[in-house]
């Protein structure tokens, strides 16, 4: 019917029979179907796009007027969310023994909030995160808070800060990823032997886990 990328169609008896298909760092996620009938006026006559998905007011603004304009927007929508939603997936799949417990968010994956630690299986979790989504149309936090225990040492507090700046710019799974780099170098920048009798490591476990 026209060309754009990672939606398709075909004819039906009905009109036509269209495909989004979302897509998130190279990796395929959901599909979302529209059944349209294209005499004038075009009218969607079922879909599969989520409630929660502002698909009535997309359609009165473009469905008429601009169909291009129309699938477009729909597909930056969908593509916003199944991106959100998968990077919460990949962080409770391959991350959770850095969380206390699940994610605490709603259908949309707009609003995300979570307590972590910067070590796999460690025992306490310091910082807890929330991430807003204000733009529906976007995969990363417009804003990020981290927040410490009010017994956190300095460094902990200066993690919290670097740590809001990454959740606004490297996806959720990457984040946490880029905890366990920093906790790999450390292991092998401070031999066994002297890390239990050194003052300052305490200090600079903070500074190198600060990503």
């Amino acid at each position: 019917m026209f060309p754009l990328t990672g939606i398709s169609g075909k004819l039906t008896r009905e009109g036509a029979c269209l495909c989004i298909r979302t897509a998130f760092e190279g990796t395929y996620l959901d599909s979302y179907y529209l059944h349209l009938r294209i005499q004038q006026p075009v009218q969607i006559q079922r879909h599969t796009v989520p409630a929660f998905i502002p698909l009535k007011q997309i359609a009165d603004e473009y469905l008429q007027s601009d169909i291009k304009r129309f699938f477009s927007v729909l597909s930056d929508h969908l593509n916003a969310y199944t991106g959100r939603k998968f990077q919460a997936e990949q962080l409770q799949e391959h991350f959770a023994a850095f969380l206390a417990g699940p994610l605490q968010g709603n259908s949309l994956y707009n609003l995300l909030k979570f307590s972590y630690g910067v070590e796999p299986g460690g025992k306490t979790f310091p910082f807890t995160a929330k991430l807003t989504y204000g733009d529906p149309m976007r995969i990363l936090p417009t804003e990020a808070t981290v927040a410490c225990k009010e017994d956190a040492m300095a460094s902990e507090a200066e993690m919290a800060a670097s740590h809001q700046a990454l959740f606004c710019e490297k996806s959720l799974h990457e984040v946490f990823r880029s905890f366990t780099g920093s906790t790999e170098s450390l292991s092998q920048a401070v031999p066994p032997e002297s890390s239990a009798s050194s003052k300052g490591v305490p200090s600079d476990c903070g500074k190198a886990t600060a990503v």
